[in-house]
């Protein structure tokens, strides 16, 4: 009966991770949407925005303070918008970067 029972919580850990896992990746998708659709990003920076906030999801999970590494990601993030860009996410940063804080 205990191995049972050990059995089954492992596999519930199993699949609560994987739910997790995928509410993360789907948030990730919905914010990059978000920006796309206020700053008008094209599939490039769309693709290079998306893989820079799994890039950070990724290393906050090792990382205590992670001020540095968003930081890090928002100096990328900015690094790929033009000038126009740039003036429309100054506009929706602070609230979208909560927004992205929530995910860590």
């Amino acid at each position: 009966m205990k191995f049972f029972i050990s059995i089954l919580s492992f596999l519930l850990f199993i699949h609560l991770s994987t739910v997790s896992a995928q509410d993360k990746a789907n948030s990730v998708k919905e914010l990059v949407s978000t920006l796309k659709q206020k700053v008008l990003l094209d599939d490039d920076q769309t693709s290079s925005v998306e893989k820079v906030l799994n890039e950070l999801i990724t290393k906050s999970k090792s990382v205590e303070d992670k001020n540095s590494l968003i930081e890090d990601a928002k100096k990328k993030v900015e690094s790929y918008l033009d000038k126009r860009q740039k003036m429309k996410y100054d506009i929706i940063k602070n609230d979208w970067w909560k927004q992205v804080q929530t995910l860590l």
